[in-house]
């Protein structure tokens, strides 16, 4: 195969490799605000190559002392990097991935793998360059996710899942750090909201779903890579 037919296969993995469930409030440890920057992809050896023979570099194979320590890739053709990835020290199982889905020289997505397996990824929902959301993986699904809806470096949010679909969800409304209502899920479908109207932490209200509303199972969340 030519070197030309090898990096559209090259490029056409890039493209597909994908871009999330809940613990107790605040028992996250990972990075808040900030799109947090991993290392630079540079080394003392690369092999480089024109998928489309406009004279720029597309995709760039980079080596430290002799073994695969990261790729880079252009995936719009525009001349700047849209995906690096990074690997293990064997150079071939990946270790963490970042993506710029907008293409404006910007990370949006960190992705982070553990045993070959997709384990968390980090987004930047609204471009901003602030880290928002907060998926974990497990078996190809979403298992949990914690987010910041007032993007103001704080969690305000926290979900569960099973198999993808939403079970539970905990919300901080008010932004004081505690909880004022929880929702339950059937089959992805929001079957019963408690309230803490007092302010002490418990629910002391609640209202629940009519059954007819429920219906069938909403479509699972993958955790894939690349999205």
């Amino acid at each position: 195969m030519s070197n030309f037919a090898h990096a559209l296969v090259g490029l056409a993995v890039l493209a597909s490799l994908p871009a999330s469930g809940c613990k107790n409030r605040g028992s996250s440890t990972v990075p808040r605000g900030s799109m947090a920057q991993v290392e630079q992809c540079e080394g003392n050896q690369s092999i480089a190559t024109d998928v489309n023979e406009d004279g720029r570099t597309d995709i760039e194979h980079v080596e430290r002392n002799g073994r695969r320590y990261c790729t880079r890739a252009d995936m719009n053709f525009d001349g700047k990097v849209d995906v690096e990835r990074f690997y293990e020290g064997d150079g071939v199982q990946v270790a963490h991935e970042r993506h710029d889905f907008d293409f404006d020289g910007r990370l949006d997505q960190l992705s982070f793998y553990e045993n070959g397996q997709l384990a968390r990824k980090e987004l930047d929902t609204n471009f901003d360059n602030t880290i928002d959301t907060w998926l974990w993986c497990g078996n190809g699904w979403v298992t949990r996710a914690e987010r910041d809806r007032q993007r103001d470096g704080r969690v305000d949010v926290w979900e569960v899942y099973e198999q993808g679909l939403i079970t539970e969800a905990q919300y901080d409304d008010n932004n004081d750090g505690r909880v004022e209502k929880w929702d339950s899920f059937r089959n992805g479908k929001l079957v019963l909201t408690k309230y803490d109207d007092n302010r002490d932490g418990e629910p002391d209200r609640s209202h629940d779903m009519p059954l007819q509303s429920i219906g069938p199972a909403d479509d699972a969340l993958r955790c894939e890579r690349g999205e």
